[in-house]
């Protein structure tokens, strides 16, 4: 998951919010653009179609035709009320048979931007290496990476993805999703976000750019967008997952540190905005508690008189004595 240099530099795709993704300038040639898990929201997969003249198609059975927030673009776009998923339901359509369905004819590269909430693991895990190989880039988001904790769990699905997507694509950006905080590895001291957004490139792709063009990873990334939730503080990727060296020898580098710094800001705002709202509510509790105290002292205070009649009532009125 840790970037490596690519022979081209990266855009972004969808707009300044959340969906968007960094990919790869190596657009040219490619003739579609896979997208499971649209939940009605598709700027990138417009900015494809409009800008670049990449069709796309999409599919998510969450979603309708008339809840997308722009309509498909005419002969451009399809879309498929559909599950991407390997369990062979009428409602499901599995990777291999959507790609051969759409776009039979295997010259061509394509696209997949996939965000599918951990249904990637076995999608992929379960597709063809033909049809695998077939996505110059691969833009996804991946789940549940706090099972990189869990030997057991990681072999399950995490580590064979990785290792597969390695083997014919290489990780050329990543970009750690706020959404759910983030956890060390236990012995390693690497910090780790539990969900993450990567991009790979095929790595036949790796030799086919300008001559002598290569871009070092920016983390954080110049582009990239600084949080996909904004209640949440951002998150970092540091330590291991940046190349120091390699980092510090690239002019560019400085601009990814000055946003880094302003990420860094925006933590320590979000701590201290925190902190203030812990305080009011402590001193709202606070004040709560004061004003009970002084109700129950008042209702006490009425009570003192009719308490001293009922004593000494109760003391006249011992057991045995007669009540004439």
């Amino acid at each position: 998951m840790k970037p490596k240099r690519c022979p081209y530099p990266l855009i972004r795709i969808g707009g300044d919010e959340d969906g968007a993704y960094l990919i790869p300038d190596d657009l040219q040639g490619i003739r579609a653009c896979f997208s499971p898990g649209v939940n009605n929201t598709k700027s990138f997969e417009d900015e494809l179609a409009i800008t670049h003249g990449i069709v796309c198609h999409l599919c998510d059975y969450t979603s309708d035709l008339e809840a997308l927030e722009t309509p498909l673009v005419e002969f451009m776009q399809t879309f498929k009320k559909k599950w991407l998923d390997i369990d062979h339901g009428k409602d499901s359509i599995n990777l291999d048979e959507w790609v051969e369905e759409e776009c039979p004819d295997p010259e061509g590269d394509l696209l997949l931007q996939m965000d599918i909430e951990g249904a990637e693991y076995r999608n992929l895990l379960a597709c063809k290496q033909s049809t695998l190989n077939r996505f110059r880039i691969i833009a996804i988001e991946l789940h549940r990476l706090d099972s990189a904790n869990d030997p057991e769990e990681f072999e399950n699905e995490l580590g064979p993805l990785l290792r597969r997507l390695d083997n014919s694509h290489i990780c050329v950006h990543a970009h750690p999703n706020n959404c759910c905080g983030e956890v060390t590895i236990e012995g390693s001291g690497l910090v780790i976000p539990r969900v993450i957004e990567l991009t790979f490139l095929r790595r036949d792709r790796l030799n086919q750019g300008q001559p002598g063009a290569s871009y070092q990873p920016l983390l954080p990334q110049p582009l990239d967008l600084d949080r996909n939730v904004k209640a949440l503080p951002p998150l970092l990727l540091e330590g291991d997952w940046v190349d120091e060296k390699s980092f510090e020898a690239e002019t560019p580098a400085g601009i990814s540190t000055w946003k880094k710094v302003a990420l860094l800001s925006q933590k320590l705002d979000h701590a201290l905005r925190q902190l203030n709202e812990a305080n009011k509510l402590f001193e709202y509790k606070q004040e709560s508690a004061k004003r009970r105290i002084e109700y129950l002292e008042k209702r006490l205070g009425e009570l003192e008189r009719p308490i001293k009649i009922y004593l000494g009532i109760k003391r006249i009125l011992k057991p045995g004595k007669s009540r004439e």
